[in-house]
């Protein structure tokens, strides 16, 4: 009696697993398929053209997807900075993105803009509710534009001048104008571009003092600096 249980324990599993063997084989999809990819993170790039560059891995096995391949696809959008991946078992994965943020606008040799983030990346066209929004970068190509903001950078993290003082920059042949929000032109040249900023900013603090209005100053020189005062009326 104890045999005939025990054979009919044995065949009732036997029955179960080959039930389970057969079905997995005849839908032909892995335990572990990736069924979905919650997505995070945006807000200017579009999500169905990110999930059209990750729909070919939907239905891999989880335990084997090519996460690096997923990043670099990401990545290859132009609005993103930056992306994590996480498998989350047993179905799904976890994709955490960092867009761009607009930082400046770029103004061609042509006249048109385009918005850079703050490593000069040059990533979408001027949307018409951003003039105004940004400072002004004047360059011939985005290697100079990459070149001025990481001069310009520098200064706002060491505190010698801040992002609101600036309106525009000049950025030609290695050599630096600015215009600052109070519309003054401020001649750096070619070199000593620290210890010039600090002569400029300390002849507009004499000048509040003293109640000039200064139009442009020239700080190229060794002794002293160039200045142009505006004229009332």
């Amino acid at each position: 009696m104890i045999r005939m249980i025990k054979f009919s324990i044995l065949a009732t599993v036997s029955f179960i697993s080959f039930a389970i063997i057969f079905n997995f084989l005849s839908h032909r999809e892995p335990i572990f398929s990736l069924k979905a990819i919650k997505i995070t993170g945006l807000k200017e790039a579009s999500e169905k053209e990110i999930m059209a560059a990750l729909s070919p891995y939907i239905g891999t096995n989880i335990l084997t997807v090519n996460t690096e391949g997923i990043k670099k696809a990401i990545l290859s959008h132009p609005y993103i900075k930056d992306v994590r991946v996480k498998r989350v078992y047993p179905f799904y994965l976890y994709v955490e993105i960092v867009e761009r943020k607009p930082y400046a606008l770029w103004v061609k040799e042509d006249g048109s803009m385009r918005v850079v983030d703050e490593d000069g990346f040059s990533y979408r066209g001027m949307l018409k509710n951003e003039e105004g929004s940004m400072f002004l970068i004047h360059a011939a190509n985005e290697k100079d534009v990459k070149e001025a903001l990481t001069i310009l950078n520098k200064w706002f993290a060491e505190g010698l001048i801040s992002r609101d003082f600036v309106s525009e920059i000049d950025y030609r042949d290695g050599g630096i104008r600015l215009i600052s929000s109070e519309n003054v032109e401020i001649i750096l040249g070619k070199e000593e571009f620290e210890k010039r900023i600090k002569k400029a900013k300390a002849v507009l603090n004499d000048a509040k003092r003293k109640g000039l209005l200064i139009r442009s100053i020239d700080a190229r020189f060794e002794k002293g600096a160039i200045i142009r005062e505006k004229r009332e009326g």
